[in-house]
């Protein structure tokens, strides 16, 4: 065979292997970039799903706050009940309300009253305030988990960014090293 033909031979194969070194450079170059874009909208969805739970906290503490209203309203409208039944019933007994058992009894219900009333709006901050602690709780645990996954994604990407060099790389020698052998076959 010439020394034309089998130059032609090595040379095409040598080519062929170059264009599929390169379209696979190319397509690998192409999937690191893509999986950054994808590495960064995450750790963006994790942001914007973290600002929602807390707007979502608020809802809730505002519910919390409403609900332990609605409860200390009760507790003072029963209290001025009980208060009224008191009155009402030590009157039609003829007892003296401004003073002895009867004061006593009603000084003691309004006491018990109080605490009550206080034990309302303890347990309504308490509430918020467990809420407010686990929305933080809960966000900066997300932020670090997104976080995480965002740098372990991208020392992945980095890697096979290197890879994709090496046998690039490797791929080029290789098509060389073909076409030297073609010619050499084919001479």
């Amino acid at each position: 065979m010439s020394w034309v033909v089998a130059s032609s031979l090595a040379l095409g194969a040598t080519g062929v292997g170059i264009y599929g070194a390169e379209s696979k450079r190319k397509s690998d170059k192409d999937q690191n970039l893509e999986n950054k874009k994808v590495n960064k909208a995450s750790l963006l969805t994790a942001k914007y799903n973290i600002r929602q739970d807390y707007k979502e906290s608020q809802g809730r503490q505002a519910d919390m706050l409403e609900q332990g209203g609605r409860a200390l309203a009760e507790v003072m409208t029963q209290g001025k009940k009980d208060e009224s039944a008191m009155l009402t019933e030590s009157a039609s007994s003829g007892a003296l309300v401004s003073s002895g058992t009867t004061l006593d009894v009603l000084m003691s219900n309004a006491i018990n009253n109080t605490v009550q009333q206080h034990s309302v709006v303890e347990a309504t901050k308490e509430s918020i305030s467990n809420e407010q602690r686990n929305v933080k709780n809960r966000g900066k645990s997300n932020w670090l988990n997104a976080k995480q996954g965002y740098e372990r994604n991208n020392r992945q990407t980095a890697l096979n960014e290197k890879r994709s060099k090496d046998e690039y790389l490797g791929n080029i020698l290789g098509s060389i090293v073909s076409g030297g052998k073609t010619f050499a076959m084919a001479s």
